[in-house]
């Protein structure tokens, strides 16, 4: 037999449940990859302009 004939009926989660976790989990990778979208430039600005800024070039 196969795994899910072996399960007692109370044990398989009902599909509803599981689209709930299917739903979480995009909402999840969404939110992180949005927030790397953002923050990855925003550091890299930030980064050149401590670098390039007039101070360390000794201009000032």
């Amino acid at each position: 037999m196969d795994a899910v004939g072996d399960l007692m009926p109370t044990q398989v989660l009902p599909k509803h449940i599981l689209d709930v976790w299917v739903i979480v989990l995009i909402i999840l990778v969404t939110i992180v990859i949005m927030t790397s979208l953002v923050l990855c430039p925003a550091t890299v600005v930030i980064i050149y302009r401590v670098r390039t800024h007039p101070i360390h070039n000794g201009v000032v």
